[in-house]
């Protein structure tokens, strides 16, 4: 056992010797995860106490009913109900509606031959990745606006009457997915363009010989190799259900669509910064948190029976 011991320090000792410099950049990762992820965690007992800030986290009484005042204050509301029913909806919208498009336009790009073009439609479907959300916000208000809007514009020119998209619930799943799908899709394919690239090429050439159309070689050689990647981008978002979205939900909704638009972010947000209820809004993360864990792990367990892969043994 010492020996073992012995050997292991020895090896880890080699490794920091030969490889210093990639482990010198891993430090500003692992420090960047343990003071934004690791560190607040000490914060979540906020949730069961009466929280007052002139007497610190630790200071602070607890709450009532053994600490579960706050949640059980939270579940019995009805903004909760409406928050959690509209987070489930816009996440299972943009697992449908979302997650596939990568993927098809990971495939499509792989079937271009000009590399030229190919480059440039990946820069052109890359860009909106890396524009805010407080601007791609505007762009859309702008698209949909009632009075001189290009929306509302070709309605009139068409001679139907103008619409105000922005506040009318029924449009406004519409409006966040495609927003969603055309600023993010271009940078999901990133992951699925890399995993295409290290497909063996004789395996197509093999396809070629026996006479394959470029759809056969996609379905065939392309999607089976991919598919452990699919499989774990699938598991992960699934693990993610409560998390539809903070970023483009609050720069796009407004009360006039909170029936449908309000999800559990927008609704900790309130409770924390706009009404000053820290201990609600911490209730309420630890919530999500512990529900996505529980779907990680069961997408996971379910995925692994159905395809025999999964994020871990």
């Amino acid at each position: 056992m010492q020996l073992i011991k012995a050997d292991r320090a020895r090896f880890i000792r080699r490794s920091l010797r030969k490889y210093w410099s990639l482990y010198l950049l891993l430090i500003p990762v692992v420090a960047w995860f343990i003071t934004f992820c690791y560190y607040p965690m000490y914060g979540v007992v906020i949730g069961f106490k009466d929280y007052y800030a002139k007497l610190g986290i630790l200071g602070s009484p607890w709450a009532e009913q053994n600490g579960l005042e706050h949640f059980i204050w939270l579940f019995s509301t009805a903004d909760f109900t409406r928050a959690l029913k509209n987070t489930v909806v816009i996440s299972v919208l943009k697992l449908i509606f979302c997650f596939p498009v990568p993927i098809v336009m990971s495939l499509m790009l792989n079937e271009i031959r000009a590399k030229n073009l190919k480059k440039g439609i990946q820069t052109a479907i890359y860009l909106p990745f890396f524009i805010s959300w407080v601007v791609i916000s505007g762009i859309v208000y702008d698209i949909f606006a009632v009075n001189g809007g290009i929306v509302n514009n070709i309605r009139m020119a068409l001679g139907m009457e103008r619409i105000s998209y922005m506040t009318t619930s029924r449009y406004f799943y519409l409006i966040l997915i495609l927003t969603e799908i055309i600023k993010g899709s271009g940078w999901g394919t990133v992951i699925y363009i890399a995993g295409i690239s290290g497909i063996d090429p004789n395996l197509y050439e093999a396809a070629e010989i026996d006479g394959a159309g470029r759809f056969r070689k996609m379905s065939s050689i392309t999607l089976p190799c991919i598919s452990p990647i699919i499989v774990t981008m699938f598991t992960l978002q699934v693990g993610n259900i409560l998390n539809a979205g903070f970023d483009p939900i609050f720069n796009l909704y407004n009360t006039s669509v909170y029936d449908v638009a309000d999800i559990l972010d927008t609704y900790a947000y309130r409770l924390g910064i706009s009404q000053g209820y820290v201990e609600r809004a911490t209730a309420l993360g630890l919530f999500k948190a512990l529900i996505n864990f529980v779907l990680l792990l069961g997408s996971n367990k379910i995925v692994k029976l159905i395809s025999g892969q999964g994020l871990y043994e």
